[in-house]
């Protein structure tokens, strides 16, 4: 890869990435009994990767993966939110929200795999 095509994947995982943050910043504020946003950012996430898994064009799967899905999904949000539901002594809130996040999101991406796949039969 010269430097000029590295410096276009870096700006496209720069543009991408703050694209997914700027989401994941609205969906954030969705809140309830579990924090909903995180959720939704981190399923979404993980269903795109799971899409792009299946790309033929390495450079743009690096962009979406690396930036959109990186700048969507917070696995530092997902984890701090878990912690201060412990701390508050709201164990079943933080037990639910461990595994909504883990299966929820493990499944997006197996249904993303499959969907590309079923795409790719397309072309």
């Amino acid at each position: 890869m010269i430097g000029w095509q590295l410096f276009a994947i870096m700006l496209g995982v720069s543009v991408a990435g703050g694209l997914g943050s700027v989401l994941r910043l609205f969906l954030g504020r969705w809140v309830g009994k579990l924090p909903w946003g995180i959720l939704v950012g981190n399923v979404l996430a993980s269903l795109w990767v799971g899409v792009m898994s299946n790309s033929a064009n390495w450079a743009l799967a690096v962009i979406l993966i690396s930036g959109f899905a990186g700048g969507l999904s917070t696995f530092s949000g997902f984890a701090a939110q878990t912690v201060d539901f412990f701390s508050r002594g709201r164990i079943t809130q933080g037990l639910l929200n461990i595994l909504a996040n883990l299966l929820l999101s493990s499944t997006a991406v197996v249904i993303g795999q499959a969907l590309s796949a079923e795409m790719l039969k397309w072309t």
